[in-house]
């Protein structure tokens, strides 16, 4: 009954989710919290998004704001970088770079706007599964800001933690991404070609700026640094090895830690290959290949002078100030003359090197990689304007990537012959004269003590293979001539401590424990800048520079002065007297025109030069110098090792054919705004006629018998010249010709003829014969004995070249002695 009555029980009808009064609640509880948990994280964060307004994103393409160098005409020179890096296109990058890189640092890149949520919330995840920070979130763009602006240093300088660094990378990350699209969204209307421009553009960014250990920043410098290969060039391996550097730049590179860089290249292969850049068969054949570094790396300096150059300008501005980057460094370098020395010392070093039986290291045979110094033949140059001591060329080096040892400013060598100027200023300023008589003959070894003790010295300063002695010669025969043995006899009677005093004076540090023999030809260490400043000496007149300079102004980024050299603060010192300086010069210039240089001299533009030059080869020809100037310039070239051996360079190694032509280019070369002008003969020097053979005032009689080697026949010539003296210094009548006759009229008379062809018979032992005030012993060239009073009066007769009978001054006349008796 109850059945029908009431029927049967309806089921409860259940309720949508939405209707639920519950969920609303729920919702709405949750949207609060949502709200309010936004409100108060977008409060939270508001001041990191602000300060990621304050940068500029105009400085992200603007790696590093150069300095720039330029030469005394305005022309580049270089740049300094306070960072090892070179820009390129990402299209010179190789794709497998590329890869290698996202596989490791941003697998997602296309994918994000600059932030990778999902790698956010995986590395959060990560991190907190395993308790302590193992994961990053870094993308690429975050990246660029992080290096872009120095943010690791603004960081710890403003004590913010490193999830603050990071809530400021990704707003930064954001915010370029943004900005990228704005400018390129006229160029590219489409959103997705837009989008590709924008990740190359960052790409491209990012590779540039980006640290790769050892100092080098950038794909480019890292590749050249590490594998000595452009990026183009570079292997899948060797892009994954520098890849790998990006997690611990310092900890990882090739160079200092290949096995740890193997290890994390390894991974990176995997990653690549787990992201299908590379296929499992390319992964585990790369694997298998060692880490081969071969280093040729950008260097900050292209050669020895940019590093000079660079150094001295942070001395003079300081080295924040010119990290700063936008200065403008005008030098007295002329880059004309500096590229043309640089291509005729590496000519003439090549030229050496190619030379038959040459047994040293070449240059062709170094291997850069050996992480060895080089050994092969080495040049330097140094060119100065003496009026002013501005440098205008300075070469260090033949090679700055393989050696950065800069022998202007660091080495010292043997100067050779090219000492022998300053041993003739030191006997002129002692008494002497260019006319003043020197021997020249055989010197015995013992007396020089330089490459044994026996035999006899060789005669290598005239630099030809056939050299030759010619008994009583002129100062200026000596020196214009380069004769060892003349030399070196003048400077043992002299003095060495004379003429150590005197190289001292023209700045030449001879820093022998003990005065030898040895170092009047050139035996002792000098440096080129010595050398160089010393010979500037004779073209100013008895003084030399003492200080060079190298940089003209230096203006900031700002355009304002803040360094400017005072050429009227020219710094010299004296070396000697102005009367021994012209007499020096007065031979060094008739070194190129009747000297060892002669056969040379006439390649130079300037001609006939009016400078004055000499070469340097030092016994056992371990260098070859060049040394020489005009009136406005001085230049000095070095060629050799820079080991302290004195090994060869060959055998016929002289100064005038290896470091001759490079200083003949050098002066050529600036010759068109340095030409030289006639250096003028001062108030203190004078110039008179002067017999060759004595070195006194000539008489008529001073000639000198010629013959003919066709006819035999004999002509006589005048033995007088003109000869520079100090003013006030009585240099005498000649003592050989004096009271003589005329020898022309001596050959008319029959009797006469046959003395004048006899060879005289020198004694071997002193005698009273010439210098007999009583004339106890008369010479005579009489067949049958007559004696020469007897002729032609009372006058005394003597022929040229027969020096044996001594020097009889005519003018005297004593009075003959008293009888005289012994008594018992």
């Amino acid at each position: 009954m109850r059945k029908l009555m009431f029927g049967r029980k309806k089921k409860k009808e259940k309720r949508s989710l939405f209707k639920r009064k519950g969920f609303w609640i729920f919702t709405i509880f949750c949207l609060t919290i949502v709200g309010m948990g936004s409100y108060y994280v977008d409060k939270e964060l508001q001041p990191y998004r602000d300060i990621a307004q304050e940068y500029d994103l105009a400085l992200i393409p603007v790696v590093e704001q150069p300095s720039f160098i330029l030469d005394r005409k305005g022309r580049e020179l270089g740049r300094i970088f306070v960072q090892n890096r070179h820009n390129i296109p990402l299209e010179e990058v190789p794709p497998v770079f590329v890869n290698a890189v996202l596989a490791q640092e941003d697998q997602r890149f296309y994918d994000h706007a600059g932030v990778d949520w999902v790698g956010v919330g995986r590395a959060a995840y990560l991190n907190y599964k395993s308790g302590r920070r193992t994961q990053g979130a870094g993308t690429l763009t975050m990246q660029l800001a992080r290096n872009a602006f120095n943010l690791l240093n603004e960081a710890e300088d403003k004590g913010w933690s490193g999830y603050e660094r990071k809530i400021i990378e990704a707003f930064l990350a954001l915010r370029i991404e943004e900005d990228l699209h704005l400018q390129l969204e006229g160029e590219f209307p489409d959103f997705l070609k837009r989008k590709k421009k924008v990740k190359e553009q960052i790409a491209e960014y990012y590779l540039n700026r980006v640290p790769f250990g050892a100092g080098f920043y950038g794909v480019r410098s890292a590749a050249l640094g590490y594998f000595g290969k452009e990026p183009v060039d570079l292997e899948a391996h060797e892009c994954a090895s520098i890849v790998a550097c990006l997690k611990n730049p310092s900890k990882m590179n090739p160079l200092k830690f290949p096995e740890v860089n193997r290890r994390n290249r390894d991974h990176v292969l995997r990653r690549m290959a787990q992201e299908g850049m590379i296929t499992d068969a390319d992964r585990d054949r790369l694997i298998a290949l060692p880490v081969t570094p071969n280093p040729n790396p950008i260097r900050r300096g292209k050669s020895h002078l940019y590093e000079l150059i660079a150094k001295q300008a942070n001395q003079l501005v300081g080295e924040e100030a010119l990290s700063q980057g936008g200065y403008i460094i005008r030098t007295t370098i002329d880059l004309a003359y500096q590229n043309k020395v640089e291509e005729s010392l590496k000519a003439q070093l090549e030229e050496a090197e190619s030379r038959p039986g040459y047994q040293h290291q070449t240059y062709q045979g170094f291997d850069p990689g050996s992480k060895k110094s080089p050994d092969y033949l080495q040049g330097s140059a140094l060119m100065v304007d003496h009026t002013t001591g501005e440098v205008l060329v300075h070469v260090g080096g033949r090679d700055y990537a393989h050696s950065q040892y800069d022998f202007v400013e660091l080495g010292r060598r043997p100067l050779g012959t090219a000492l022998f100027p300053f041993i003739y200023a030191a006997a002129f300023e002692n008494g002497l004269n260019p006319a003043s008589q020197l021997l020249d003959e055989q010197l015995d070894a013992r007396q020089l003590m330089v490459g044994g003790m026996e035999g006899v010295v060789g005669e290598w300063g005239m630099e030809v293979r056939e050299p030759h002695y010619e008994g009583e010669i002129t100062a200026r025969r000596g020196l214009n001539s380069s004769k060892i043995s003349a030399t070196v006899g003048m400077g043992v009677k002299l003095g060495l401590g004379k003429v150590v005093g005197m190289a001292k004076d023209f700045g030449i540090d001879i820093s022998s424990e003990k005065l030898l023999n040895r170092l009047l030809v050139g035996w002792d260490l000098v440096s080129l800048p010595e050398v160089v400043m010393a010979y500037t000496t004779f073209p100013r007149g008895g003084s030399r520079v003492a200080k060079t300079h190298y940089i003209l102004s230096i203006q900031d980024g700002n355009g304002e002065s803040r360094y400017r050299s005072d050429l009227s603060l020219l710094e010299s010192e004296p070396s000697c007297s102005e009367a021994t300086a012209f007499q020096v010069h007065s031979i060094l210039n008739d070194v190129m025109k009747a000297g060892n240089l002669a056969s040379v001299s006439d390649e130079l533009t300037d001609a006939p030069f009016s400078g004055g030059g000499k070469s340097g080869t030092p016994y056992g020809f371990s260098d070859a110098w060049m040394v020489g100037y005009n009136s406005r310039i001085t230049c000095g070239v070095w060629m050799g090792f820079y080991k302290g051996s004195r090994t060869p360079i060959h055998g016929e190694a002289f100064a005038k054919d290896l470091a001759f032509p490079v200083w003949k280019e050098a002066m050529n070369a600036a010759y068109s705004d340095f030409r030289g002008g006639k250096i003028a003969q001062p108030a203190s020097v004078v110039r008179l006629p002067t017999c060759r053979m004595s070195g006194m005032k000539p008489t008529r009689y001073c000639s000198e018998a010629v013959e003919n080697p066709e006819t035999g026949e004999l002509t006589f010539r005048s033995t007088s010249y003109q000869e520079y003296f100090h003013k006030g210094r009585d240099h005498g009548i000649c003592a050989i010709h004096g009271s003589g006759v005329n020898p022309e009229e001596l050959a008319s008379i029959p009797t006469r003829r046959e003395a004048l062809a006899m060879i005289p018979i020198k004694p071997q032992a002193p005698f009273l014969l010439g210098f007999d005030p009583y004339q106890s012993e008369t010479p005579t060239l009489d067949p049958e004995g007559q004696s020469d009073e007897d002729y032609v009066g009372s006058e005394n007769l003597f022929i040229v070249r027969d020096r044996v009978r001594g020097e009889r001054e005519a003018l005297l006349r004593l009075p003959k002695p008293l009888r005289f008796e012994l008594k018992r």
